[in-house]
């Protein structure tokens, strides 16, 4: 007994510490496109959920990068958008994940979050 209870104490510990793996964007863009053409009823959609914990995630992960890139005196690898004009498009970055290669949607959506803001906002 007392065994089962270290191992699952352990397990607990191994699970909580083990960051939530990164959605493909094979996996992501189908729950998006869903959400950005259910209207009204993305409110109620089970998409909504994955499909906004991962921009959090990816966009949260972005700035973090070009902080630690300045805080390194080096360049980031694009540049955060303007003061007051840094809303993102959904639509538009839809349509970016759209211009990848259907061989190539295993890449992380933050890998292609990044891709997409080198476009937008070069440095």
């Amino acid at each position: 007994m007392k065994h089962s209870v270290q191992f699952l104490t352990g397990l607990a510990m191994l699970l909580a510490a083990t960051p939530l793996s990164a959605m493909p964007v094979s996996e992501f863009l189908p729950k998006a496109d869903k959400l950005m053409n259910a209207g009204m009823g993305a409110m109620f959609s089970k998409h909504r959920k994955p499909v906004m914990a991962e921009m959090k995630k990816v966009t949260r992960n972005y700035r973090t990068d070009i902080l630690a890139a300045r805080a390194a005196g080096k360049t980031p690898p694009s540049c955060p958008p303007p003061k007051g004009k840094g809303k993102l498009n959904g639509k538009e970055f839809l349509a970016h994940l759209k211009t990848i290669p259907a061989a190539n949607r295993g890449i992380e959506v933050e890998r292609a979050f990044h891709d997409f803001m080198k476009i937008k906002y070069p440095c």
